[in-house]
């Protein structure tokens, strides 16, 4: 089931980013993603709208979105490559026109999966706070 996160999800939803991000992006320093948790628990998550796929009362995966542009899909690290990432991503394109997301150029499983999902690389950008380069993807529904 995918149901909108309410503010007692974000704490599970800020360790699930962690957990998910160290496996995702093995380039980053795990010391940064460990202080990002906190700054996504507090500051990410209550500006985006999230939307959880919970399966038997257990958040497996979570979506954030701020208007069009995807700022989160991340799905427990156990559960991964079982759909919840692509249901995540479906639900979203059931309430938008058009998305789009920004992808490390290093994470190539997450472009693989965006481009499986329709996405398309559009352009390249500095990551505001890393040294780390970025794709922009968009899907034009």
């Amino acid at each position: 089931m995918i149901r909108q996160a309410t503010p007692t999800d974000f704490p599970e939803l800020a360790d699930i980013y962690h957990d998910a991000s160290l496996i995702a992006h093995p380039f980053i320093d795990p010391a940064f993603v460990a202080k990002d948790k906190q700054r996504v628990q507090d500051e990410h998550l209550p500006l985006n709208e999230s939307f959880v796929y919970e399966q038997h009362g257990e958040i497996l995966g979570f979506i954030s979105l701020s208007q069009d542009h995807i700022n989160g899909l991340f799905v427990q690290v156990g559960h991964q490559h079982q759909g919840i990432g692509r249901a995540l991503i479906n639900h979203a394109k059931d309430r938008h026109n058009r998305l789009e997301l920004c992808c490390f150029v290093d994470n190539y499983p997450a472009q693989r999966f965006y481009h499986a999902q329709g996405f398309d690389i559009t352009d390249e950008k500095n990551n505001d706070r890393l040294p780390f380069d970025e794709y922009i993807m968009t899907w034009p529904g």
